[in-house]
């Protein structure tokens, strides 16, 4: 199914259309994931598969062509592509992230302006650099030299995010903000060589001696805060921006338990068990305690997910209202340790898996990979979230932009 057919189809069989068409692409992801490892980014027939089944459509608005979907078909849609190959997973994510971002919080013409030039015009991002020299302008800034890590997705986009400093009119820093760079104006580096999520192709950029216009500049702060103009007033543009962001980012991992799980029993049955009484692994109650923990870690995550997608749907829907604080908080939270739970969850199936795990072609040993590295993003440090959620619990004020 194309992504021209699904365009066409009503509003409501429209998410479950996107969901069908991305979950038929599992044995295409799955036969490609040596691929995309060996490239360190999603081949390019993977690409136009997942392109033709609306996955890079699923943010941007239906005033464009858009697909506009809610969270919980932005939530199933990345846990298919994970199913298949979670560094892909976690590269689209990224784009649909970035996309959502920008249609909701540019400038309406500069919106307008991108989409009418291409509407399949793809995004990626990072809100933070590492030794970026910015200055003000006359009319934005100009960037002299700066790198940003982990650009996950950057080979698909046409356009990029990268997170700069704001100023005052006298030249002072004042706040965070994002700009939106054409990827032209970027220059990948090419050195993406992890243990998992190889596929997410997250190298590192450069930018050197570019200016950036102040209506392609928007603050990181407001945009956090829910105090942010939206360009369109819709449902998708009234989710909060800080759980947003962290609840994404446990779509792939959650994925790849699922795919674990599956691996597992279906491999299970063929497992001999060496130095007990019993001959088989499906025998031994070893096996069973650590199938029932593991499966019940990964389930409780999997609600904890899906939870703060129902909260983030609900309060979309409320156009007077942003959703509260402590809210946020916990949904991030929630996240984190989802995150966790599915990591432990992993490492259980793993652990019983027998020596024949460590074994570098071997498929769990690639999800355990994948589960760990997906993990490590700071947005979902288990430690700085649940900080952070106890600091609001305790009455003391966390920073806001962190919510």
């Amino acid at each position: 199914m194309s992504v021209a057919t699904i365009l066409k189809t009503p509003a409501e069989p429209v998410a479950r259309d996107v969901v069908s068409a991305v979950k038929a692409l599992l044995p295409d992801l799955r036969a490609a994931q040596p691929e995309s490892d060996r490239l360190g980014r999603p081949p390019a027939h993977i690409v136009e598969k997942l392109r033709a089944a609306g996955a890079y459509h699923l943010t941007i608005p239906k005033a464009h062509g858009g697909l506009e979907v809610d969270m919980k078909t932005w939530m199933e849609t990345i846990v298919e592509i994970a199913r298949g190959d979670a560094g892909v997973a976690w590269a689209v994510t990224l784009n649909t992230s970035c996309s959502w971002a920008f249609a909701n919080f540019a400038p309406k013409h500069i919106v307008d302006e991108v989409f009418s030039a291409d509407p399949n015009a793809v995004f990626s991002g990072v809100f933070t650099g590492r030794a970026v020299t910015v200055r003000p302008v006359e009319g934005g800034i100009f960037i002299d030299k700066g790198t940003w890590f982990f650009n996950s997705g950057a080979y698909e986009a046409q356009w990029n995010m990268l997170g700069v400093p704001m100023f005052d009119e006298d030249g002072n820093e004042i706040e965070p903000g994002i700009a939106v760079l054409p990827m032209s104006d970027c220059k990948l580096l090419d050195d993406w060589d992890t243990i998992g999520v190889r596929g997410s192709g997250s190298t590192n950029v450069s930018v050197e001696n570019v200016f950036v216009p102040t209506e392609r500049i928007v603050p990181l702060t407001s945009i956090a805060l829910g105090t942010h103009p939206r360009t369109y007033e819709s449902p998708s543009s009234r989710i909060a921006f800080m759980p947003l962001m962290s609840n994404i980012l446990t779509y792939p991992v959650l994925g790849a338990s699922l795919h674990m799980i599956e691996h597992f029993m279906e491999t299970l049955p063929k497992r001999d068990i060496k130095l007990t009484i019993y001959d088989k692994a499906a025998e031994a109650p070893a096996t069973h305690l650590q199938i029932g923990e593991a499966t019940a870690k990964i389930e409780t995550a999997h609600l904890l997910i899906e939870d703060g997608v129902r909260q983030m749907d609900e309060w979309s829907q409320r156009s007077d209202e942003y959703m509260p604080m402590l809210l946020r908080a916990k949904i991030r939270r929630d996240s984190c340790f989802a995150e966790r739970l599915m990591w432990e969850g992993i490492d259980l199936l793993a652990t019983v898996s027998g020596g024949s795990f460590s074994r570098t072609g071997n498929i769990a040993n690639r999800l355990w990979q994948d589960a760990k590295v997906g993990t490590l993003h700071a947005l979902i440090s288990a430690p700085s979230n649940f900080e952070m959620y106890g600091r609001m619990l305790a009455g003391v004020q966390p920073p806001l932009m962190l919510i």
